[in-house]
């Protein structure tokens, strides 16, 4: 049987829903008596908190944005009055058009949630959520790879495998993900690794004791910005805290449109990269582009990380001195 629209998005609503917790108890088209008379219930979830029973209740809003626009205030209000009637613990607004400015702004200070769904390639979602994102391109400058220990000196520093696989490569792999930790640093790092006594590097097949390695250079970072469009198997996106849910299981966070070379430059890191945690369930991702590296494929980096001590995988960044 064919379901009409509205009915069918409220179905998704409740899957969605269902997806989260499956302890809860969810309902569509739920109506029951309030103060004035019946109420309905597009999508109604009962659960419980802290052993506390809740009701949350979701109204669903199948627009389609070329006719009839975004969700606006006067529907929030609606619901407002409407939850406060049914004692509604928790109030949201389910929508497939997006929502106007003044509506974002009378959930935020009502407390209203205000959502989407997401579910790729359901035809029952229509909404297209677009959000700027930031991004940046760091260049590693002046790469100089260290190593201590005697049985060094009569070899070029390239020669030092693991496992017949470059150390070099392994320390420039560092290099890459410590310049992505820190994207506020600018000046000449030097990160440090010592190696655990039993260690034994080789060089031209020949075991050879190392007690350290090392690599120095400076992080050149420039930011982008770019409007992408997210999407996820399953899940919902969040138009307060401007962040993707993803339900449980196995599931799939989509950024579409990127483009490392169309994105507009920016002066410095936007405010939003300076830190800002996450609620469970909760996803973002942080993109970086590092180049002036001669990184093998994974396959050709060898495994160092067991030889290493394990304080020292943290990326701390000493002084240069502590490594000549």
């Amino acid at each position: 049987m064919n379901l009409p629209p509205g009915r069918a998005y409220q179905d998704l609503v409740a899957y969605v829903a269902k997806s989260f917790d499956s302890n809860t108890e969810v309902k569509t088209s739920e109506w029951i008596d309030g103060p004035d008379g019946r109420l309905d219930m597009d999508v109604s979830v009962r659960g419980n908190i802290d052993g506390k029973p809740i009701l949350m209740v979701i109204e669903c809003k199948d627009y389609d944005l070329t006719k009839t626009g975004k969700v606006d205030r006067s529907l929030v209000d609606a619901l407002d009055s409407k939850c406060h009637d049914l004692r509604a613990d928790i109030a949201m607004i389910c929508s497939n058009a997006g929502f106007t400015k003044d509506a974002l702004s009378k959930c935020a200070r009502k407390g209203i949630g205000a959502i989407s769904v997401l579910s790729q390639e359901d035809e029952r979602v229509k909404v297209i959520i677009e959000k700027e994102i930031y991004f940046r391109k760091v260049r590693l400058d002046s790469i100089e790879v260290r190593y201590q220990g005697d049985a060094l000196k009569a070899y070029s520093k390239s020669e030092l495998r693991y496992q017949g696989k470059p150390v070099d490569a392994w320390l420039q792999q560092q290099a890459s993900l410590i310049a992505f930790m820190n994207p506020q640093i600018s000046k000449r790092l030097t990160a440090t690794f010592n190696l655990k006594e039993e260690s034994k590097l080789e060089i031209r097949d020949e075991k050879v004791h190392v007690e350290k390695i090392g690599i120095s250079f400076t992080p050149i970072t420039q930011w982008y910005s770019q409007t992408v469009r997210l999407d996820a198997a399953l899940g919902l996106y969040d138009y307060l805290r401007g962040k993707v849910k993803l339900a449980p299981g196995n599931n799939q966070y989509l950024i579409k449109e990127v483009n490392f070379d169309t994105g507009k430059a920016i002066g410095s890191a936007p405010e939003i990269e300076r830190g800002e945690s996450l609620l469970s369930g909760e996803l973002d991702v942080s993109l970086t582009m590092v180049y002036g590296l001669d990184i093998l494929t994974e396959s050709q980096i060898p495994k160092l990380e067991d030889l290493i001590l394990p304080e020292d995988l943290y990326y701390r960044i000493p002084d240069p001195s502590a490594l000549k």
